[in-house]
């Protein structure tokens, strides 16, 4: 597995490359913390190239969007596709918010930072 932040403000990404192992959830928490940390209100989970996610990696996102969501923010997915079946299911259900791309999860969450949210220098 391979994780990469990026932050814009208050918007984070965090993309999640090949397969992720049970023993990688806690890293991939650790990500999410940080970009809380550093003040991201609003965060995509892009997993457009990750192959397989474990079970765990469920309720760690769920946990993690009630976080974003008490701070007034949001935690969205994107790039779901066969990763783990019930990850989809959570999905469906509406229990995790997901965007089909990247590309569409970052126009839409951008135009729903907040207007008074903190800016990156130039």
């Amino acid at each position: 597995m391979e994780l990469s932040l990026e932050t814009d403000g208050a918007l984070a990404a965090i993309r999640v490359k090949g397969p992720v192992s049970m023993a990688e959830t806690a890293a991939l928490s650790d990500y999410l913390r940080v970009a809380r940390e550093n003040g991201a209100l609003r965060c995509i989970v892009d997993l457009a190239d990750c192959s397989w996610l474990p079970t765990t990696v469920v309720p760690l996102l769920l946990r993690e969007a009630g976080a974003f969501s008490r701070s007034g923010g949001a935690l969205s997915l994107s790039g779901v596709a066969d990763q783990n079946p019930f990850l989809r299911q959570a999905v469906t259900s509406g229990r995790l918010g997901a965007y089909r791309t990247f590309d569409e999860a970052s126009a839409e969450e951008r135009r729903a930072v907040p207007v008074d949210a903190p800016k990156d220098d130039p």
